[in-house]
Protein backbone atom coordinates (compact mmCIF):
# COMPACT_ATOMS: atom_id res chain seq x y z
CA UNK A 1 0.00 0.00 0.00
CA UNK A 2 2.82 2.40 0.85
CA UNK A 3 4.51 1.65 -2.47
CA UNK A 4 1.33 2.44 -4.39
CA UNK A 5 0.87 5.73 -2.55
CA UNK A 6 4.51 6.60 -3.16
CA UNK A 7 4.16 6.01 -6.92
CA UNK A 8 0.97 8.08 -7.03
CA UNK A 9 2.73 10.92 -5.20
CA UNK A 10 5.64 10.73 -7.66
CA UNK A 11 3.28 10.96 -10.64
CA UNK A 12 1.53 13.95 -9.12
CA UNK A 13 4.91 15.58 -8.65
CA UNK A 14 6.08 14.86 -12.20
CA UNK A 15 2.91 15.79 -14.08
CA UNK A 16 1.08 19.04 -13.40
CA UNK A 17 -2.08 17.71 -15.08
CA UNK A 18 -2.32 14.67 -12.77
CA UNK A 19 -4.56 16.45 -10.24
CA UNK A 20 -6.92 17.57 -13.02
CA UNK A 21 -7.40 13.92 -13.98
CA UNK A 22 -8.58 12.79 -10.55
CA UNK A 23 -12.30 12.90 -11.35
CA UNK A 24 -11.71 11.06 -14.65
CA UNK A 25 -9.71 8.40 -12.79
CA UNK A 26 -12.58 7.87 -10.35
CA UNK A 27 -15.05 7.40 -13.22
CA UNK A 28 -12.64 4.97 -14.90
CA UNK A 29 -12.32 2.98 -11.66
CA UNK A 30 -16.10 2.75 -11.29
CA UNK A 31 -16.49 1.40 -14.80
CA UNK A 32 -13.82 -1.27 -14.30
CA UNK A 33 -14.97 -2.37 -10.85
CA UNK A 34 -18.68 -2.44 -11.58
CA UNK A 35 -19.37 -2.58 -15.34
CA UNK A 36 -16.49 -4.96 -16.11
CA UNK A 37 -16.96 -7.30 -13.19
CA UNK A 38 -18.18 -10.64 -14.56
CA UNK A 39 -17.44 -9.64 -18.17
CA UNK A 40 -14.52 -10.84 -20.25
CA UNK A 41 -11.55 -8.53 -19.71
CA UNK A 42 -11.71 -7.16 -23.27
CA UNK A 43 -15.51 -7.00 -23.71
CA UNK A 44 -16.35 -3.46 -22.70
CA UNK A 45 -19.97 -2.43 -22.26
CA UNK A 46 -21.50 0.00 -24.74
CA UNK A 47 -21.63 2.72 -22.09
CA UNK A 48 -17.99 2.25 -21.14
CA UNK A 49 -16.93 2.22 -24.80
CA UNK A 50 -18.69 5.53 -25.45
CA UNK A 51 -17.16 7.04 -22.31
CA UNK A 52 -13.65 5.93 -23.34
CA UNK A 53 -14.12 7.34 -26.83
CA UNK A 54 -15.13 10.68 -25.34
CA UNK A 55 -12.15 10.72 -22.98
CA UNK A 56 -9.73 9.84 -25.78
CA UNK A 57 -11.07 12.74 -27.84
CA UNK A 58 -10.31 15.18 -25.01
CA UNK A 59 -6.67 14.38 -24.22
CA UNK A 60 -3.42 13.84 -26.06
CA UNK A 61 -1.59 10.50 -25.97
CA UNK A 62 0.82 11.32 -23.08
CA UNK A 63 -2.09 12.47 -20.91
CA UNK A 64 -4.07 9.34 -21.71
CA UNK A 65 -1.07 7.20 -20.75
CA UNK A 66 -0.83 9.09 -17.44
CA UNK A 67 -4.58 8.56 -16.90
CA UNK A 68 -4.16 4.82 -17.37
CA UNK A 69 -1.27 4.68 -14.90
CA UNK A 70 -3.24 6.57 -12.25
CA UNK A 71 -6.25 4.31 -12.81
CA UNK A 72 -4.13 1.17 -12.39
CA UNK A 73 -2.71 2.51 -9.12
CA UNK A 74 -6.15 3.34 -7.74
CA UNK A 75 -7.51 -0.09 -8.68
CA UNK A 76 -4.54 -1.87 -7.09
CA UNK A 77 -4.97 0.13 -3.87
CA UNK A 78 -8.59 -0.99 -3.63
CA UNK A 79 -7.69 -4.61 -4.39
CA UNK A 80 -5.00 -4.62 -1.70
CA UNK A 81 -7.47 -3.23 0.84
CA UNK A 82 -10.13 -5.82 0.01
CA UNK A 83 -8.10 -8.95 -0.76
CA UNK A 84 -4.52 -8.83 0.49
CA UNK A 85 -4.94 -7.54 4.02
CA UNK A 86 -4.20 -10.11 6.77
CA UNK A 87 -7.29 -12.14 7.62
CA UNK A 88 -9.13 -11.49 4.36
CA UNK A 89 -7.42 -14.12 2.21
CA UNK A 90 -7.60 -17.23 4.37
CA UNK A 91 -9.67 -19.25 1.91
CA UNK A 92 -7.23 -18.66 -0.95
CA UNK A 93 -4.13 -20.78 -1.49
CA UNK A 94 -0.79 -19.10 -0.91
CA UNK A 95 0.07 -19.45 -4.61
CA UNK A 96 -2.90 -17.25 -5.60
CA UNK A 97 -1.99 -14.47 -3.16
CA UNK A 98 1.69 -14.64 -4.11
CA UNK A 99 0.80 -14.33 -7.79
CA UNK A 100 -1.18 -11.14 -7.10
CA UNK A 101 1.62 -9.63 -5.04
CA UNK A 102 4.23 -10.45 -7.69
CA UNK A 103 2.08 -9.03 -10.49
CA UNK A 104 1.31 -5.85 -8.56
CA UNK A 105 5.01 -5.38 -7.75
CA UNK A 106 5.95 -5.83 -11.41
CA UNK A 107 3.18 -3.49 -12.54
CA UNK A 108 4.44 -0.85 -10.10
CA UNK A 109 7.93 -1.27 -11.54
CA UNK A 110 6.61 -0.82 -15.06
CA UNK A 111 4.65 2.29 -14.10
CA UNK A 112 7.85 3.79 -12.70
CA UNK A 113 10.43 2.52 -15.17
CA UNK A 114 8.90 1.33 -18.45
CA UNK A 115 8.24 3.47 -21.48
CA UNK A 116 4.81 5.07 -21.80
CA UNK A 117 4.05 2.81 -24.78
CA UNK A 118 3.36 0.05 -22.22
CA UNK A 119 0.22 1.96 -21.34
CA UNK A 120 -1.31 2.28 -24.77
CA UNK A 121 -4.89 1.11 -25.13
CA UNK A 122 -4.14 -2.47 -26.24
CA UNK A 123 -4.76 -6.06 -25.14
CA UNK A 124 -1.87 -6.11 -22.65
CA UNK A 125 -3.16 -2.98 -20.94
CA UNK A 126 -6.67 -4.46 -20.82
CA UNK A 127 -5.23 -7.47 -18.97
CA UNK A 128 -3.37 -5.21 -16.53
CA UNK A 129 -6.55 -3.22 -15.94
CA UNK A 130 -8.58 -6.36 -15.18
CA UNK A 131 -5.86 -7.76 -12.91
CA UNK A 132 -5.45 -4.49 -11.04
CA UNK A 133 -9.17 -4.70 -10.18
CA UNK A 134 -8.91 -8.47 -9.58
CA UNK A 135 -11.64 -9.01 -12.13
CA UNK A 136 -8.96 -11.29 -13.55
CA UNK A 137 -6.49 -13.19 -11.39
CA UNK A 138 -2.84 -13.46 -12.39
CA UNK A 139 -1.10 -16.81 -12.47
CA UNK A 140 2.52 -17.45 -11.61
CA UNK A 141 3.01 -19.23 -14.93
CA UNK A 142 1.63 -19.03 -18.48
CA UNK A 143 -2.02 -18.02 -17.95
CA UNK A 144 -4.26 -15.65 -16.08
CA UNK A 145 -7.85 -16.60 -15.28
CA UNK A 146 -11.14 -14.83 -14.73
CA UNK A 147 -14.48 -15.99 -13.29
CA UNK A 148 -16.84 -16.56 -16.21
CA UNK A 149 -19.85 -18.76 -17.06
CA UNK A 150 -19.24 -21.51 -19.57
CA UNK A 151 -20.40 -20.23 -23.00
CA UNK A 152 -23.12 -22.77 -23.79
CA UNK A 153 -23.88 -21.33 -27.21
CA UNK A 154 -20.28 -21.80 -28.29
CA UNK A 155 -20.06 -25.48 -27.43
CA UNK A 156 -23.50 -26.29 -28.83
CA UNK A 157 -22.69 -24.61 -32.15
CA UNK A 158 -19.73 -26.88 -32.86
CA UNK A 159 -21.60 -29.45 -34.95
CA UNK A 160 -24.02 -32.32 -34.51
CA UNK A 161 -21.32 -34.85 -33.61
CA UNK A 162 -20.31 -32.79 -30.57
CA UNK A 163 -23.76 -32.01 -29.20
CA UNK A 164 -24.02 -35.17 -27.08
CA UNK A 165 -20.60 -34.57 -25.50
CA UNK A 166 -21.50 -30.92 -24.86
CA UNK A 167 -24.77 -31.93 -23.20
CA UNK A 168 -22.99 -34.46 -21.00
CA UNK A 169 -20.51 -31.82 -19.86
CA UNK A 170 -23.29 -29.40 -18.93
CA UNK A 171 -25.23 -32.08 -17.09
CA UNK A 172 -22.15 -33.07 -15.09
CA UNK A 173 -21.45 -29.44 -14.20
CA UNK A 174 -24.99 -28.49 -13.25
CA UNK A 175 -25.22 -24.98 -11.81
CA UNK A 176 -21.44 -24.82 -11.55
CA UNK A 177 -21.27 -24.19 -15.31
CA UNK A 178 -22.13 -20.60 -14.36
CA UNK A 179 -19.11 -20.35 -12.11
CA UNK A 180 -15.90 -21.37 -13.88
CA UNK A 181 -12.53 -19.85 -14.71
CA UNK A 182 -11.69 -18.83 -18.25
CA UNK A 183 -7.95 -18.99 -18.89
CA UNK A 184 -6.02 -16.48 -21.01
CA UNK A 185 -2.43 -16.81 -22.16
CA UNK A 186 -0.14 -14.05 -20.88
CA UNK A 187 1.79 -12.96 -23.98
CA UNK A 188 4.59 -11.45 -21.88
CA UNK A 189 5.47 -14.88 -20.44
CA UNK A 190 5.86 -17.14 -23.45
CA UNK A 191 9.28 -18.73 -22.79
CA UNK A 192 9.90 -20.95 -20.90
CA UNK A 193 6.37 -20.91 -19.49
CA UNK A 194 4.81 -21.94 -22.80
CA UNK A 195 6.72 -25.22 -22.77
CA UNK A 196 5.19 -28.40 -21.37
CA UNK A 197 6.48 -27.98 -17.81
CA UNK A 198 5.16 -24.42 -17.71
CA UNK A 199 1.66 -25.51 -18.67
CA UNK A 200 1.78 -28.37 -16.17
CA UNK A 201 2.78 -25.93 -13.42
CA UNK A 202 -0.07 -23.62 -14.32
CA UNK A 203 -2.66 -26.40 -14.27
CA UNK A 204 -1.37 -27.56 -10.89
CA UNK A 205 -1.52 -24.00 -9.60
CA UNK A 206 -5.10 -23.37 -10.71
CA UNK A 207 -6.15 -26.75 -9.35
CA UNK A 208 -5.14 -25.48 -5.89
CA UNK A 209 -7.38 -22.47 -6.36
CA UNK A 210 -10.32 -24.56 -7.53
CA UNK A 211 -9.89 -27.05 -4.70
CA UNK A 212 -10.29 -24.15 -2.25
CA UNK A 213 -13.54 -23.04 -3.94
CA UNK A 214 -16.15 -25.83 -3.96
CA UNK A 215 -18.57 -23.84 -6.10
CA UNK A 216 -16.21 -23.50 -9.07
CA UNK A 217 -16.95 -26.00 -11.83
CA UNK A 218 -13.54 -26.07 -13.53
CA UNK A 219 -11.71 -24.19 -16.25
CA UNK A 220 -12.21 -23.48 -19.93
CA UNK A 221 -10.54 -21.48 -22.67
CA UNK A 222 -10.35 -20.94 -26.40
CA UNK A 223 -7.15 -21.10 -28.43
CA UNK A 224 -5.79 -21.98 -31.87
CA UNK A 225 -3.11 -24.29 -30.45
CA UNK A 226 -5.75 -26.63 -29.01
CA UNK A 227 -7.01 -27.47 -32.49
CA UNK A 228 -6.68 -31.18 -33.29
CA UNK A 229 -4.88 -30.46 -36.58
CA UNK A 230 -1.88 -29.13 -34.68
CA UNK A 231 -0.75 -32.69 -34.00
CA UNK A 232 -0.23 -33.10 -37.72
CA UNK A 233 0.99 -29.63 -38.66
CA UNK A 234 3.07 -28.82 -35.55
CA UNK A 235 3.74 -32.12 -33.72
CA UNK A 236 6.23 -30.49 -31.34
CA UNK A 237 3.33 -28.46 -29.94
CA UNK A 238 1.05 -31.47 -29.48
CA UNK A 239 1.68 -31.42 -25.71
CA UNK A 240 -0.53 -28.33 -25.49
CA UNK A 241 -3.57 -30.50 -26.14
CA UNK A 242 -2.22 -33.88 -25.06
CA UNK A 243 -1.49 -32.73 -21.49
CA UNK A 244 -5.02 -31.65 -20.49
CA UNK A 245 -6.65 -34.27 -22.73
CA UNK A 246 -4.82 -37.04 -20.85
CA UNK A 247 -6.31 -35.59 -17.66
CA UNK A 248 -9.86 -35.74 -18.95
CA UNK A 249 -10.26 -32.33 -20.58
CA UNK A 250 -12.64 -32.17 -23.56
CA UNK A 251 -12.22 -30.13 -26.73
CA UNK A 252 -14.82 -28.64 -29.04
CA UNK A 253 -14.09 -26.90 -32.34
CA UNK A 254 -15.03 -23.24 -32.29
CA UNK A 255 -16.96 -21.63 -35.13
CA UNK A 256 -15.37 -19.12 -37.45
CA UNK A 257 -12.18 -18.98 -39.49
CA UNK A 258 -9.13 -17.04 -38.33
CA UNK A 259 -7.56 -14.55 -40.74
CA UNK A 260 -4.31 -14.56 -42.66
CA UNK A 261 -2.72 -12.22 -40.09
CA UNK A 262 -3.27 -14.59 -37.17
CA UNK A 263 -0.36 -15.41 -34.86
CA UNK A 264 -0.60 -19.11 -35.78
CA UNK A 265 0.77 -18.16 -39.20
CA UNK A 266 3.89 -16.49 -37.79
CA UNK A 267 5.41 -19.95 -38.03
CA UNK A 268 6.97 -20.40 -41.54
CA UNK A 269 5.84 -24.01 -41.93
CA UNK A 270 2.23 -23.27 -41.02
CA UNK A 271 2.32 -20.21 -43.28
CA UNK A 272 3.43 -22.38 -46.24
CA UNK A 273 0.71 -24.93 -45.48
CA UNK A 274 -1.86 -22.15 -45.22
CA UNK A 275 -0.83 -20.67 -48.58
CA UNK A 276 -1.02 -24.14 -50.13
CA UNK A 277 -4.55 -24.58 -48.80
CA UNK A 278 -3.51 -27.40 -46.46
CA UNK A 279 -3.98 -25.63 -43.11
CA UNK A 280 -6.44 -23.10 -41.74
CA UNK A 281 -5.97 -21.64 -38.24
CA UNK A 282 -8.97 -22.74 -36.19
CA UNK A 283 -9.72 -22.27 -32.52
CA UNK A 284 -10.93 -24.98 -30.18
CA UNK A 285 -12.64 -24.67 -26.82
CA UNK A 286 -11.10 -26.63 -23.97
CA UNK A 287 -13.25 -27.61 -20.97
CA UNK A 288 -11.67 -29.27 -17.95
CA UNK A 289 -14.26 -30.00 -15.29
CA UNK A 290 -13.49 -29.68 -11.62
CA UNK A 291 -13.46 -33.38 -10.80
CA UNK A 292 -11.27 -34.33 -13.76
CA UNK A 293 -8.80 -31.51 -13.12
CA UNK A 294 -8.47 -32.27 -9.40
CA UNK A 295 -8.05 -36.00 -10.07
CA UNK A 296 -5.28 -35.23 -12.58
CA UNK A 297 -3.57 -32.85 -10.14
CA UNK A 298 -3.56 -35.44 -7.34
CA UNK A 299 -1.93 -38.01 -9.61
CA UNK A 300 0.66 -35.49 -10.79
CA UNK A 301 1.59 -34.59 -7.24
CA UNK A 302 1.88 -38.25 -6.31
CA UNK A 303 4.35 -38.72 -9.18
CA UNK A 304 6.48 -35.92 -7.77
CA UNK A 305 6.65 -37.35 -4.25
Amino acid sequence: MELLQSIKTDLYGQYAQAADLEYVVQDYVKFVRHEMKGRSYNAYSAEMTLWLEEVESLYDIPTLQLLRKLTLIELMKMSVEVTLQPGLDKHLPTSAIDAVRHWFQDLCRRIREAGDHEFDNNDLFHKDLAIAALNMWPGNFICHYEPRPLPRRSIFSCGIRQIISAAQVLISLGNRSQNMYEVHVEDRRLTPHFLQDGWRDFYLEISERIESEPGVGGIFGKAWFWDASMKEHSPRMSYLRDLPEAGGALFFPARGVLGSDHIALDNPRRRRLYEAGQYTPTESIMIWTREKLLDWARLERMKSE
